[in-house]
């Protein structure tokens, strides 16, 4: 039983493929494309996939795709109508890419990869719900999944038991708690579905002075945590905008921030209100959620899930027994819910597969990496495993910055040991280098720990594994300066030998030199550009930054010859 899932035609394209239940492959449109959350449709990752599993398209059985068009054009159609003539260049914005693209997702697989076989379409929020729960340890558990928007919902409960999953309820558009904070995020002066985890790491450098104001003027939030937008501060329903500029800046007493602009005192409190709102908001769904379905376990999905800081405070008020967070929550993530949907509910498959881990993209082996070195005139020295990882663990220890590409690729926003930069957490500075010198980014954006899973404890306030880097959690111990954020918190990756043994090689290595456990992970690109993919994107890092050396497979790079 082959299935093929997709995701594309909004944001964060991207492909997955199960082979008998079991998910083989899966990445985004972004990492071949390089082009940042890319839309179009999945050729390269479908390309990748096929031959990952190691079939033919001839070989699929069926394509799952995570929305239903035709009830989401329902909801543009009607919302364009219903506030007409107003949005009316949006509107026609919108429309070519209908009539060529969304409506025709059969006619393009056949153009594109030779697809002529069963095409099933799920609603948005199934995919989010999907995803979550066939990936989770649990036999049952309730399933929350909360985003901005899909055809008509923008969250929903329900529940899931052994193979089949049920969505009771929903909350509607417009009113949306993801469709809020991109909002606040646009009127900050960054991009809506790129930059809102930026508004999460601003928001502890300001006091959440203005979250009343927003309670009281921009939504109402209910005790079951469903929220109503006062529409008369909001554009997105017709305009090329997110918000009434008039009417906001009445309610802040300031002109939206443009992009670059100096971030000031009032742009942290903004940030750290619509922060705490979120949060509120997702307690109180959680809380009810749990009220009415009994479950003692939670499965949460779709990109307000990826809000790690709120999702660690509701770790902490303990109202289920765990909680299974879907690593790639957002829409590429759907892809994967997609496939699941198809495979339980129309297949009528009954076994379950839990998600291992998400190193489901591409790996390349000694001769590609060898060829791109000698392409690009790389100085580099190959060294066995035990060997590469004292040295690089030495040039850490030392102040070194080390990139580091080895394995398959992650699946998802977060690189997790195989794509990704590595320095010292000892050092205070270290955290402003990177950002300045390798990152180019914001001074106040801040860096995950990856911590060996045994030792998690000796310096983070859990009682849990976290591989995957979701959750934000209190820090213990000083001596991690550089992992810490200004409110003592960081989001922390365990590293089990099973999970990634390279990585935890890596990290006892460092613990053998230095007696910490942990290291400073960032992923492997520069701003404005995808995590690399290839061993190609990955010397563009190197030269490109102000990334000391790369370690590529098991060669050493060098800057330098």
């Amino acid at each position: 039983m082959i299935i093929l899932g997709l995701s594309c035609f909004y944001h964060d394209a991207a492909a997955c493929i199960l082979k008998d239940g079991e998910l083989i492959a899966a990445c985004q449109e972004e990492r071949f494309s390089r082009i940042k959350h890319d839309w179009r449709f999945p050729e390269s990752s479908i390309a990748y996939c096929l031959r990952e599993a190691n079939v033919s398209i001839d070989e699929v059985d069926a394509v799952a795709f995570y929305e239903k068009p035709l009830l989401k054009f329902e909801r543009v159609l009607e919302t364009f109508l219903a506030v007409a003539p107003r949005g009316i260049r949006a509107f026609v914005d919108v429309m070519p890419s209908w009539l060529q693209q969304k409506f025709w997702l059969p006619h393009i697989l056949k153009k594109k990869i030779g697809y002529d076989g069963t095409c099933l379409y799920f609603p948005h929020h199934v995919s989010h719900a999907a995803s979550a729960y066939f990936l989770s340890p649990f036999d049952a558990a309730a399933i929350l999944t909360i985003d901005g928007v899909g055809e008509w919902a923008t969250a929903s409960y329900g529940i899931g038991r052994g193979s089949k999953i049920d969505l009771t309820h929903e909350m509607l558009f417009p009113n949306s708690i993801g469709l809020l904070y991109s909002t606040v995020t646009a009127y900050l002066g960054f991009s809506v579905n790129n930059d809102e985890y930026k508004v999460m790491g601003m928001a502890p450098y300001g006091k959440p002075d203005h979250a009343g104001a927003m309670l009281k003027h921009l939504c109402s939030l209910k005790q079951d945590g469903s929220i109503q937008l006062n529409m008369k501060y909001f554009n997105f329903q017709y305009g090329r905008t997110m918000y009434d500029r008039r009417q906001f800046q009445r309610l802040f007493g300031m002109l939206p921030r443009k992009r670059g602009e100096e971030i000031t005192a009032q742009h942290y409190a903004i940030a750290a209100s619509i922060q705490q709102v979120t949060e509120a908001a997702v307690i109180a769904m959680a809380k009810h959620v749990r009220l009415q379905t009994g479950m003692k376990n939670l499965c949460l999905a779709g990109g307000v899930a990826l809000n790690s800081v709120a999702n660690g405070k509701l770790l902490r008020e303990r109202l289920f027994d765990d909680i299974f967070v879907q690593p790639a929550a957002g829409d590429a993530g759907g892809a994967v819910g997609a496939a699941y949907a198809a495979y339980h509910h129309v297949m009528n498959r009954k076994d379950r597969h839990p998600l291992r881990n998400l190193y489901l993209g591409p790996a390349y082996n000694d001769g590609e990496i060898q060829a791109v070195l000698e392409r690009h005139e790389v100085h580099a020295l190959k060294l066995e495993d035990e060997k590469l990882f004292e040295a690089a663990a030495a040039k850490i220890a030392d102040g070194k910055i080390v990139g580091w590409h080895r394995g398959r690729m992650e699946f998802g926003p977060r690189a997790l040991g195989n794509r990704s930069i590595f320095a010292d957490p000892r050092r205070p500075d270290m955290k402003d280098l990177i950002n300045s010198k390798v990152k180019f980014r914001e001074s106040f954006r801040p860096f995950a720990p990856a911590v060996k899973a045994e030792k998690a404890g000796h310096y983070f306030q859990t009682d849990r594994p976290s591989p995957f880097m979701l959750f934000t959690v209190p820090v213990l111990n000083d001596a991690i300066p550089a992992v810490t954020h200004v409110d003592g918190s960081a989001r922390v990756q365990t590293v089990d030998s099973g999970q990634n043994p390279d990585l935890y090689a890596l990290l006892t290595a460092f613990e053998r030199i230095t007696g910490v456990p942990v290291l400073l992970n960032t992923s492997l690109n520069v701003r404005g550009e995808p995590i690399a993919l290839t061993p190609a994107d990955a010397v563009g890092c190197l030269a490109g930054s102000g990334m000391d050396v790369l370690v590529l497979g098991n060669y050493l790079c060098y800057k330098e010859r």
